[in-house]
Order: C-alpha cells, then sequence, then structure tokens
C-alpha cells in the first residue's frame, strides 16, 4: 500500500507541476500579447484597421495563437481579442468601403519586395490570412459564439476564394492561380477550401474538385525515405510534380525545387488540417513519417535545417527556425518532439523574440 500511496502523491505533484507550468506559459502569452511589441494586439488591431495586406500574414499567424490559446483555455477573451481585429476586415463594412467593391490591397513600404503590388489585391497574403479565418469560424460554430458574426465571416472566407477562382478561371479556365507555382502556396488555399466544403455546402463540389486536384499532386510529391535502421521520413520539392494546370504548362523551364522548411509549414498544416477535417483522401496518412522527417532531417541541435531533406540553401539560409505555423504543432502526434523543439529553437530566441511567430511559438505547447 505504501507503494501505492507513493505514486499518487508523485501524480499529485506532477499533475501540480505541469499545471503551474501551463499557467506560467498563459501569463507569459497574456503579457506578450498586451505588451507593446511589434505583433501585439495593438499593432494587430491598427493593421486590421488599414486593411492592408501586406499585414495579412501576421494577422494570420496573431489569429491563429489565439485560436490555440482558446482551445487550451477555453477562456474566451481570446476570441474576443481576434474579433477585434476580424471586424475592421470582415464585419465592419458598408456601401462606400466594403470589400466586395473595393477588395484589401498591398500598401508595402519602399524598398519592399512587395512593393511592386502596392495598390493590388494578393493572392499569397489572403492565403495566409483565409486559412485561419476559417480555422477561427469552425471554433465559433462549435462553440456556439458570437453567432451573429459567424455569417460575415463565412463570406468572407468564401468571398475571397471565389474571387481568385472565377479570375483564374477567366485567365486560365481552371484554378491555376489558387494552385500558384508552389505546393506551400497552394496547401493555404486548400486549407480554405477545407472549410468552404464544411461551411458552403451548396458549391461543396467546386471546394472538392479544387482538393482533390491538389491532393493527388501532394501524394505524388511526398516521398518515403528509410534512414537508418529503417526508420521512414518523407521529403518533398516546393514545385508540383506535375504540370497540370495550365499556368504551369507556361512556364517554360519548371525545374524541380526542394522545400524549405519555413514554407513547408503549409504543407504541413493542411496536413494536419487534412486529417482534422475528416479529409478521405489522407484517412491513412502516417504522421510519423512526418514527425521522423523533423526530428532526423530538420531538427540538427545547434542549427535547424534550411530544407526538409537537411540541406543547406543560400536563398533560404537561416529561415529553419520558423516551425511555429505547421511543424511544431506536430506535437500533437508525437508529445516527444516538444523538448527536442525547444533544445533546438535554444539558439534562435532572439529571432522568435517580437518576430511576427512569436505568439504563435508560445501558443503551441502539449
Amino acid at each position: 500500500m505504501k507503494y501505492l500511496s507513493d505514486f499518487i502523491k508523485l501524480s499529485a505533484l506532477l499533475l501540480f507541476s505541469f499545471s503551474f507550468a501551463q499557467q506560467n506559459r498563459v501569463s507569459r502569452y497574456n503579457a506578450d500579447m498586451q505588451a507593446s511589441k511589434s505583433f501585439g494586439v495593438q499593432k494587430m488591431e491598427l493593421s486590421s484597421v488599414s486593411k492592408n495586406t501586406y499585414d495579412f500574414m501576421a494577422l494570420g499567424y496573431f489569429i491563429n495563437a489565439n485560436n490555440n490559446m482558446y482551445l487550451k483555455t477555453k477562456d474566451k477573451k481570446y476570441i474576443d481579442t481576434n474579433i477585434s481585429v476580424i471586424k475592421p476586415i470582415l464585419i465592419d463594412t458598408n456601401s462606400n468601403t466594403s470589400y466586395q467593391k473595393n477588395g484589401w490591397v498591398m500598401n508595402a513600404g519602399k524598398g519592399n519586395q512587395n512593393a511592386k503590388e502596392n495598390g493590388k489585391e494578393h493572392l499569397i497574403s489572403e492565403g495566409y490570412f483565409f486559412r485561419y479565418i476559417g480555422e477561427f469560424l469552425d471554433i465559433l460554430t462549435k462553440n456556439k459564439l458570437y453567432t451573429n458574426y459567424q455569417p460575415a465571416i463565412e463570406s468572407g472566407l468564401k468571398y475571397s476564394f471565389d474571387k481568385w477562382k472565377a479570375r483564374s478561371f477567366s485567365q486560365y479556365g481552371d484554378y491555376s492561380l489558387l494552385f500558384h507555382q508552389r505546393l506551400h502556396t497552394g496547401a493555404n488555399w486548400a486549407v480554405v477550401a477545407l472549410y468552404l466544403m464544411k461551411y458552403d455546402q451548396s458549391n461543396k463540389n467546386s471546394y472538392a474538385t479544387f482538393v482533390n486536384q491538389f491532393d493527388q499532386q501532394l501524394k505524388k510529391a511526398l516521398v518515403l525515405n528509410k534512414g537508418t535502421g529503417s526508420v521512414l521520413y518523407y521529403t518533398w520539392n516546393s514545385t508540383y510534380p506535375d504540370t497540370f494546370c495550365k499556368a504551369l504548362q507556361k512556364i517554360k523551364n519548371y525545374k524541380p525545387v526542394v522545400q524549405d522548411v519555413s514554407h513547408g509549414n503549409h504543407v504541413v498544416l493542411y496536413l494536419i488540417k487534412a486529417k482534422e477535417l475528416g479529409n478521405a483522401n489522407w484517412a491513412d496518412f502516417n504522421f510519423s513519417y512526418l514527425c521522423n522527417t523533423l526530428k532526423l532531417k530538420i531538427l540538427k541541435g545547434d542549427s535547424i535545417a534550411d530544407n526538409v531533406d537537411g540541406t543547406t540553401d543560400p536563398s533560404v539560409q537561416n529561415t529553419g527556425w520558423k516551425i511555429s505555423d505547421g511543424w511544431m504543432k506536430l506535437i500533437y502526434f508525437d508529445a516527444s518532439l516538444y523538448p527536442l523543439i525547444e533544445k533546438n529553437l535554444t539558439n534562435y530566441s532572439n529571432k522568435i523574440s517580437n518576430s511576427a511567430l512569436e505568439l504563435q511559438f508560445n501558443s503551441i505547447y502539449p
């Protein structure tokens, strides 16, 4: 009986320690979100009012971080915070400023690589943003929160996808614009399409067609490799395996390019969402092989690989630390990844601090 008593005491201590650690993480997250940081709530609220698509990427990360925190704590303040940044973009519109008439346009600073798109709508930025708007809508619906805003949020989600689909069919006769030139861009829109399949049943077939075509390419792209001791892991290229749509067919030299870790996040996130949302195409997908990619090829102790096959790449050098958007979420499939990730990120704390990804990093824990 003494051993049972000791076990109960130890279990209670471990539970208390875990709860205390979790409380510390929540407190830290709340402090960082409210602080006058580059990507805290104050900055995000200002960005949302401007409706500048240059900020849509950071806004997407911010929304996802609060989604994560709500799911862990069930504290509605994270939902309220997301509503505060979403309203100016999707809900507080009128006949003169409605996105249906004017859209959302790029306004990047001079010298920024996106400045060439200033004054124009930006498909890539909208994909970053709306994948997490779909996630947020799903959370609101499941928890019966802000039911008065749900139709407007769904309408914005649908508007963005359908707008680019219409332009793509007008220009190419297929979904070329949404697939874009790289798998990771198509993955963001495939996440949007998965949520629309769930919430816009009347047009489900249209979204399903896009998803199925994307899935065919992704399945072909994923290469299963055998490591030491017959351990299996995935690698893939960021380029599509086939020139299967009109836009790709017009590119004269469409050569294979290995997937970089940073943008590979989007592919990983898509696979996680495909599983979560019941996409039958991925019902038998083995996430342990994807976890092995992270363990064997990407996390290298003192540094994090640039590419998913463990190679370095001058064009994306020192960007492999950006793993919060997808790779880090694999801890929900393999908890042993978490201490390994924390150890490998130690040397990147200065890069993470005050970055657009900081809150997202802090919102993901076992």
